[in-house]
């Protein structure tokens, strides 16, 4: 018998699968953001929407199911805790063979390489796309920027309303406290001779 060129070895729900293709798509993104792992196929109009089944390639015999739909809608029960409520496709694009995978809040722990894997319900699988999913932290530095007469602009902000408020309450002081002390009364009286002005309050 001839032999082939290569061999394909399919092995789906959440086994590792073996085939020879492309290399992985690399999609770089910034953590604690969202990104979007791409993978399309062309399914017949007539056709319904098979299983589509995203996982991340670890160590080990199985893969890590991150996200896994099927009969129009998504299946929890073999999902990676770790992507809990943190994964989900474009579902408005399913119907245009866009299977690409969100992942919302990405932690630089998801780095790795994932898995899109179309499968008919008798179990044959259509298509297989990987991507490489590379994030970073999305901590910069920041630039301390100096602008000339800042630093008064500064003073000037903060001063100014202690400023009106000292004057504030010392006028109020005052007007309390003629309202307590009545207008004193000049009384000019003889003290040994010399004329004394005396203020009586």
């Amino acid at each position: 018998n001839k032999m082939l060129p290569m061999q394909l070895v399919f092995c789906f729900c959440h086994w590792k699968i073996s085939l020879a293709q492309a290399q992985p798509k690399q999609v770089d993104a910034f953590a604690g953001g969202d990104v979007i792992l791409p993978c399309t196929f062309n399914i017949p109009a007539n056709k319904d929407i098979p299983t589509v089944e995203w996982s991340k390639v670890v160590e080990g015999p199985k893969s890590v199911i991150v996200f896994l739909y099927r009969d129009g809608c998504e299946i929890f029960g073999m999902k990676d805790p770790d992507f809990e409520y943190r994964t989900n496709l474009i579902l408005r694009q399913l119907q245009h063979g866009n299977y690409s995978l969100r992942i919302s809040e990405l932690k630089l722990s998801d780095s790795g390489t994932y898995q899109c894997l179309i499968i008919q319900k008798n179990g044959k699988v259509l298509f297989l796309s990987t991507a490489s999913l590379s994030p970073t932290s999305s901590a910069l530095p920041t630039a301390s920027v100096s602008f000339p007469g800042s630093r008064l602009l500064c003073h000037l902000i903060v001063g100014i309303p202690y400023l009106v408020s000292t004057i504030l309450l010392g006028l109020i002081y005052r007007d309390r406290r003629r309202e307590t002390f009545p207008a004193s009364r000049k009384k000019t009286s003889d003290f040994f001779g010399a004329q004394v002005d005396i203020f009586v309050l």
